[in-house]
């Protein structure tokens, strides 16, 4: 794997993580006042992954799907027979339980997030820190970077080894 792609994995993960960490930092602040710093973090955020988003030098094509593939004669010349029946598609159960499996994960993660967050709170607040929200902040932001950089590594080595082979 390039370290391209351990580069782009660190910004993604990095973005991400200061998205969640001002997210929660703005709990502090007043109602417009967090909004206003949400919708500003989200926007920069949202700016940034656009600018450095990898694209295509104008005029080349890899023919990837969804792009435009005009033939000689664009219309048909005639009706195509139109079959009596289609067979149904057959369910997979297999893509079933993982798209399952995969809703159950995501549910999991939010709950179990927000659950830490409840008892790191508590703990800090309890212990007398002077900013509890900023501290929980730092904190998440961390867990956040480490846990989106190890999806980004591995979606960058899925994708090298697809190319590959």
């Amino acid at each position: 794997m390039a370290s391209v792609s351990y580069g782009r994995a660190a910004a993604v993960a990095a973005l991400q993580a200061a998205l969640s960490s001002t997210w929660i930092a703005a709990r502090e602040l007043s109602p417009a006042k967090r909004r206003l710093a949400r919708l500003g973090t989200t926007a920069a955020v949202a700016a940034i992954g656009y600018v450095t988003s990898p694209k295509e030098p104008d005029g080349q094509s890899d023919g990837e799907p969804g792009d435009l593939v005009v033939a000689d004669r664009p219309f048909p010349v005639s009706e195509p027979p139109v079959p009596e029946e289609a067979p149904e598609p057959a369910f997979d159960k297999r893509k079933a339980v993982v798209g399952l499996a995969m809703i159950g994960l995501t549910v999991a993660a939010v709950v179990g997030r927000r659950t830490v967050e409840k008892r790191w709170l508590a703990r800090l607040t309890r212990n007398g820190h002077p900013h509890p929200t900023r501290a929980l902040a730092v904190r998440i932001g961390a867990i956040e970077f480490a846990g989106q950089f190890a999806l980004q590594v591995a979606e960058a080595r899925r994708t090298a080894a697809g190319s590959q082979g």
